[in-house]
């Protein structure tokens, strides 16, 4: 329609029972909408409008608004202002395009987080997205788009300036602002935005739940497209006014996120107001440290020396020590650690024990003296055993991320009994590491139990317990959709709170999930979420990570390159099970370069020393040997004695494999009794014992034995699990 005229054929042509739905109405040019608003004062003809709220298109033009106003003030109109998808919606939304256009699986929660924060509950955007992460092959990766990194498709830019389009130039000024702050308390943001201008932030779609339902955040795309504006100019002074309306809601006992303390520590000016400045003496050190995990830790050198200055602050202290570890200054790092103050209190020897594990992780001088340099520091507390054992844990948490095997002293399991829930916590999660790194499933599964019925990988709130508890299970190849849903969730949070060591390892245990999957482009795309320069141990198992991808996805040439660097790793640090991974990725190579007699020769080599530390890797160095010409029967024979040493379901699956190939599983079964074979149907089938003593009508007691003298005649380990015999034979055992 261009007029008039061509409405008025319109009205003309609709039957009185006939709706008349407008998308966009607002957005239509005048000549088309004056005049179809006319119409709908005069004519029976019913009315659909969707158009933005009332006080977007109220700002928008007073002759536009006048011309609208009918649609809201007329009870005979039915206007539907459209306002923001929540994060369900979203969700839905997305999954719905994902499944219809591009046949994909459900995204998991961290992708929808990240799809809604993108765009901000925009309908439009939503589809936008979803279209440029499946042309990137990125429907499964943590974000769909990244706008920090990544070119915004034509179609998202569209979309966004037309969100943008009813804001005036103050309004856009502070939404750059609101960007720098990251997440915000709902809370917060009524008290240091004006109302009017909050609302037309929301209403438009440009504030986005953080992860925590309780905070918003300037959506993705919106903040990229904002702070990119070239008419935005300066905005020095807004930034300075939410600083100060921070410092008046701090003044005011109200703690400030990491993001609002670092905001504060840049832009406030409390000069002159004596309760502001001693607000703001409270917030630096916080801040400090906030900035020394940031992506910009040469500011907290300025700020926690500003601190230090005026009096002895072990926060700013830290904070000191962690920015010389992000800038990679590792012997500035250690100097400053020798001159660390002895702590008083508990509190301050954690934040204590967190900075001497982040800097010792980070040197690659030597484990040893890494190690016993963390133990000295029982001396702060001699006679307090249950700090003796966070000693031992944070020694043990080290040792695997050095890679060295865990070297856990006998007595650790004797607790204290006055020991503290997060003590105990953190031992079981060490103990269940170093169980993890023999093979025994089952014993990990008892030491996980406890906590996660308490807490659960996705809300775990030790970030060293839920390190040693992702470990472990990896380690077994067990439960990676949970440790995966977990890590992507946490990894998404610390991204928009630019925690960047977090980010780090966060990235680094999701592409080993990636890679451990089979999706070896998605593994590529988490490593790449890592900013700056990593420490030096995590950026050598990222070398090792990233050649595992390269070389599954056939890039053999920058496989070479990577496996190169990992290769001129020092043999003092390269202990335990990194030496296991390496060799492996080094057999991958050579499989991949169609070298199979020389994978199996490295597997051969490499085997045993996986068996003691990384029992994960044993099925996969099986399988270049029987790659290499290998008789099936014999790497059969050769995996079933290591069942009985491991129990782990990958080598279940491999043995499961191997026995379907050679024809040996149906006359397994045939060595059981009737009575034997219905238990282990049960087993398989995943039922307890209590259960299939339940169903049997027998005594738990007599299952126990009945599936004792099962494994006994069929050859199987102590602990090996019935779930690895496969459905379909224990379905022909009936």
């Amino acid at each position: 329609m261009a007029g008039e005229d061509d409405v008025a054929a319109l009205i003309d042509a609709l039957a009185h029972d006939i709706p008349l739905v407008v998308d966009d109405l607002d957005l239509l040019p005048y000549p088309v909408l004056a005049p179809l608003i006319d119409a709908f004062r005069t004519t029976p003809t019913v009315f659909l409008a969707a158009m933005s709220p009332r006080h977007v298109v109220a700002s928008a033009s007073a002759e536009r608004w006048e011309t609208l106003r009918p649609m809201f003030d007329q009870s005979e109109a039915l206007a539907i202002p459209l306002p923001p998808l929540s994060l369900r919606e979203t969700a839905d939304l997305g999954d719905a395009l994902r499944t219809a256009r591009y046949g994909a699986d459900r995204a998991d929660d961290a992708w929808h987080m990240a799809l809604h924060h993108l765009s901000g509950g925009s309908p439009a955007l939503v589809r936008e997205i979803v279209e440029a992460a499946a042309a990137r092959g990125r429907l499964h990766a943590l974000l769909p788009i990244d706008p920090q990194s990544d070119a915004l498709p034509g179609a998202v830019v569209a979309s966004a300036m037309k969100m943008l389009a009813p804001l005036d130039a103050r309004e856009r000024r502070i939404l750059a602002a609101l960007a720098e702050l990251g997440p915000v308390p709902n809370g917060h943001l009524g008290s240091i935005v004006a109302s009017d201008v909050l609302a037309r932030l929301h209403d438009g779609g440009l504030l986005s739940a953080g992860a925590d339902p309780s905070t918003s955040a300037v959506s993705g795309v919106i903040a990229r497209m904002v702070t990119d504006s070239s008419d935005l100019g300066d905005f020095d002074d807004e930034r300075r006014a939410l600083a100060r309306e921070l410092l008046l809601l701090s003044r005011h006992s109200s703690r400030l996120t990491p993001g609002e303390e670092k905001f504060c520590a840049r832009w406030a000016d409390a000069a002159g107001d004596a309760s502001l400045e001693k607000a703001l003496a409270r917030i630096l050190p916080r801040a400090a440290l906030a900035l020394a995990r940031s992506s910009s830790p040469c500011e907290a050198l300025s700020v926690a020396e500003r601190v230090l200055e005026a009096k002895p602050d072990a926060t700013a202290f830290s904070a000191l020590i962690l920015a010389r570890v992000a800038l990679g200054e590792y012997s500035e790092a250690e100097r400053l650690l020798d001159h660390y103050p002895v702590p008083t209190t508990k509190e301050e020897r954690e934040g204590a024990l967190h900075v001497h594990v982040s800097v010792l992780f980070s040197t690659c001088t030597g484990i040893d003296a890494a190690l016993e340099r963390l133990r000295t520091l029982a001396d702060w507390a001699p006679d307090d055993e249950a700090w003796r054992l966070r000693l031992e844990c944070s020694v043990n948490a080290l040792s695997l991320s050095s890679g060295s095997a865990p070297d856990l002293p006998d007595n650790l399991t004797m607790l204290d009994p006055h020991a503290d829930e997060e003590t105990v916590s953190l031992t079981e999660a060490c103990q269940a590491a170093f169980e993890a790194s023999r093979g025994d499933s089952a014993r990990v599964h008892e030491l996980l139990h406890r906590r996660h019925q308490t807490h659960g990988m996705d809300v775990e709130s030790n970030f060293t317990v839920f390190r040693l508890h992702a470990f472990a299970l990896m380690m077994l190849g067990e439960d990676l959709d949970l440790v995966q849903r977990a890590t992507r969730r946490r990894l998404l949070v610390a991204r928009w709170e630019d925690r960047q060591d977090d980010v780090a390892l966060l990235a680094l245990t999701d592409a080993s999930i990636q890679v451990i999957r089979g999706r070896p482009a998605d593994a590529l795309l988490s490593l790449g979420l890592i900013d700056g320069s990593p420490t030096e141990p995590v950026r050598i198992w990222c070398e090792v990570v990233r050649a595992a991808a390269l070389v599954v996805n056939g890039d053999l040439v920058h496989a070479a390159a990577a496996i190169e660097r990992i290769d001129a790793v020092s043999e003092d640090w390269g202990r335990g099970g990194f030496g296991a991974v390496r060799d492996t990725v080094c057999a991958l190579f050579d499989a991949a370069s169609r070298r199979p007699l020389a994978a199996a020769a490295r597997a051969e080599r490499v085997l045993e020393q996986a068996q003691r530390t990384m029992p994960i890797l044993v099925p996969v160095l099986l399988r270049f040997q029987l790659q290499s010409g290998v008789p099936a029967e014999e790497v059969l024979e050769r995996a079933e004695l290591l069942t009985q040493q491991l129990d782990i379901a990958s080598l279940h699956a491999f043995v499961d494999e191997l026995r379907t190939m050679t024809g040996r599983d149906v006359a397994r079964l045939e060595v059981l009794t009737a009575r034997e074979r219905e238990v282990v149907q049960f087993a398989a089938s995943g039922f307890s014992n209590a259960e299939i003593a339940a169903r049997l009508s027998l005594s738990v007691r007599t299952v126990e034995s009945h599936l004792h003298h099962a494994r006994t005649r069929l050859g199987m380990g102590r602990y090996e699990r019935f779930s690895s015999v496969p459905a379909s034979l224990a379905a022909g055992s009936r």
